[in-house]
């Protein structure tokens, strides 16, 4: 990529107009195993540019495929009559953006760019076989790993570029019993290398998948009802990312479509609730140096011990609510806008130390999530759990399958009246407005009381 072409893009961005272009180049690999054969392996290769205008308030974008400056000028042209042909309004909206210079060389051991496809297929196949047994119907285990090279630069004088690199692995066994085909996915990603699948960990991986599937051949589905819970580290990921964290994107704020509108300094959950986003952790699926405004990644608490304390901006958001940009700008690639997205969120570790079970005389204890929705308008959710296991007297009893948590996001997190200690993380891919962009979520295990679980 030429730096020269965000030179020229800035030379022609109209006066009074604030303007950003961000140009990207991707490699990578997907294969997909079924079975123990090779289905597909496919070679990922693209590369392009998204550039913006903005003049009061009102923004133009266009994208192309072609990284010359004709393209470049023509794109901007094409931005720019988005603008002017749009109604005046009255807002004197400015984009102001602190200026940044960096070039942010890779931070992996082994650039999954320079290993053999061969070496990759066999990652595939050892976690397929690993979750394969005597009674397995079928196993299906997809590798994937895409490396992009991004350059930054807007109006301002921001030059940035960086590499992202987020190789993953997942795998599913299936299994019957009399009345039905059951599953478990299983799967291990980060930002790195092809160190992330290091030793033994495709096989443990696919073993995994299939010693946990066993346990669900001939249980039975939950009984509905409510019932004190014990979340593991999987199901508190996806209620903090789904129900809280997409409520707490400032642009849903904005819209009037988050139940956490007007909530900024006040309660909403217990003191043991601390709730993080956080985009500088080291090896996590949703980390970044940078955000794809050019605005330095930085740790945002946004529940702390039980208080509302910020959303998650963008450029413009920041400016419309008075706050400061704190780099939540994302976009699928190049081609797609930058909009306010989460990145590695989660509950952080309380002091609870003790059995979670105790004092549990009937309850359910959720594992590694399944599926789901969320309104975040009006904070209903509803998220299946892969499995459960029935809590009896303190402790864990049967496993259960098609259990669901079910209520209202300011209401479980009012009710959580334990917290653990242990910090683990749960790897996914998130979508909003049709733009998909890897994260994780995660938390310890936590104690929420009288809870609705649907089931049969």
């Amino acid at each position: 990529m030429d730096e020269d072409l965000i030179k020229f893009f800035v030379s022609i961005v109209p006066r009074g107009c604030y303007g950003d272009i961000r140009m990207g180049e991707r490699e990578g690999t997907l294969i997909s195993v079924e079975n123990g054969a090779v289905r597909s392996v496919s070679a990922i290769k693209s590369s392009g540019f998204g550039l913006r205008l903005m003049k009061n308030g009102v923004w133009g974008f266009a994208a192309s495929t072609e990284t010359s400056k004709k393209a470049i000028k023509t794109a901007a042209e094409k931005a720019h009559g988005i603008i002017i042909n749009r109604p005046k309004g009255a807002s004197r909206l400015r984009i102001e953006p602190s200026m940044n210079v960096a070039d942010i060389k890779p931070g992996w051991t082994i650039d999954v760019r320079s290993v053999d496809v061969k070496d990759k297929l066999d990652i595939a196949m050892a976690a397929d076989s690993a979750a394969r047994g005597k009674d397995t119907v079928a196993t299906m285990s997809v590798y994937e790993d895409a490396v992009t090279q991004w350059l930054l630069g807007n109006s301002c004088g921001s030059r940035i570029s960086f590499y992202d690199s987020k190789p993953r692995l997942s795998v599913a066994s299936f299994v019957r019993d009399s009345s039905s085909t059951l599953s478990f996915r299983n799967s291990v990603s980060g930002s790195g290398g092809f160190e992330v699948f290091s030793g033994d960990i495709p096989a443990k991986t696919g073993r995994e998948a299939l010693e946990t599937v066993r346990h669900l051949i001939g249980a039975r589905p939950v009984s509905g009802g409510k019932y004190d819970v014990v979340l593991d580290y999987s199901m508190t990921g996806v209620y903090t990312h789904e129900a809280f964290g997409h409520a707490a994107e400032a642009d849903g704020v904005l819209a009037g479509a988050s139940i956490l509108e007007g909530k900024l300094g006040k309660r909403v959950g217990g003191e043991n609730v601390t709730i993080v986003d956080d985009p500088t952790l080291k090896g996590g699926r949703g980390s970044f140096p940078f955000d794809q405004e050019g605005t330095a990644a930085k740790k945002r608490v946004i529940v702390d011990r039980g208080v509302m304390k910020s959303y998650l901006h963008t450029l413009e958001t920041a400016k419309r609510m008075g706050a400061e940009p704190n780099g939540a700008a994302r976009a699928m690639d190049y081609a797609h806008r930058p909009i306010a997205r989460m990145s590695n969120t989660f509950i952080a570790p309380g002091d609870f130390k003790e059995d979670m079970l105790d004092g549990i005389k009937l309850g359910v204890a959720f594992y590694s999530f399944q599926y789901g929705y969320v309104e975040p308008g009006s904070g209903k959710f509803m998220f299946k759990s892969q499995y459960g296991r029935m809590i009896r007297n303190g402790r864990l009893a049967e496993f259960v399958r098609d259990a669901a948590l079910t209520g209202g996001t300011l209401d479980i997190l009012n009710k959580i009246d334990a917290v653990g200690t242990t910090l683990r993380f749960d790897d996914g891919t998130c979508g909003k407005e049709g733009q998909w962009v890897p994260v994780s979520s995660g938390g310890p295990n936590i104690r929420v009381r009288g809870v609705v679980v649907g089931g049969q």
